[in-house]
């Protein structure tokens, strides 16, 4: 089996969370909507977690939680850990169980991104015990939330395009 496709389409996720995280690094690039940015290499991990298998997938969301955890972590190893285990289930998953389909990766986009992001507003700012939890996370975090869910949305097709364009056959 001929396998450059397979090397061709790892490098050119590669390049996409690089992208990615240059563009969400970038000030004032990505506008604010309601209070919040979004969080481009929260989807774009899960999305490409949908199309390989365990292993490859599990890497991919270490690497996007290593890029996360450099920017947007108060605690370092957060985004790192969350994504390298969801990411390796989530190929589990799709590879053994379920058909990737629209329906299922937006479900799941919107259950994963809400725990992520939800289960980090409870760890750094309400254990944390900073005041007026609830109006904070309702002006940043619900359109923080809604905006990555929107964005992780357009990068399901763009990794379902990079990955059957460079299937090995």
């Amino acid at each position: 089996m001929d396998r450059k496709f397979t090397i061709v389409r790892y490098i050119a996720f590669g390049i996409e969370i690089l992208i990615l995280f240059i563009l969400q690094s970038t000030p004032n690039l990505i506008p604010e909507v309601f209070g919040g940015r979004p969080l481009l290499l929260i989807p774009a991990a899960i999305t490409i977690a949908y199309f390989e298998p365990e292993i490859p997938a599990m890497f991919y969301g270490i690497a996007c939680g290593i890029l996360l955890d450099l920017g947007y972590s108060d605690f370092p190893c957060y985004y790192t850990i969350m994504l390298g285990v969801i990411c390796f289930l989530l190929g589990w998953v799709f590879r053994d169980y379920m058909v990737v389909s629209f329906f299922n990766a937006t479900a799941f986009s919107a259950v994963i991104i809400t725990g992520v992001i939800g289960i980090n507003f409870l760890f750094f700012y309400v254990f944390a015990g900073k005041g007026e939890a609830g109006m904070y996370f309702l002006t940043h975090y619900v359109s923080k939330i809604i905006y990555t869910f929107l964005c992780g949305i357009v990068l399901y097709f763009i990794n379902k395009g990079l990955f059957r364009s460079l299937l090995d056959y």
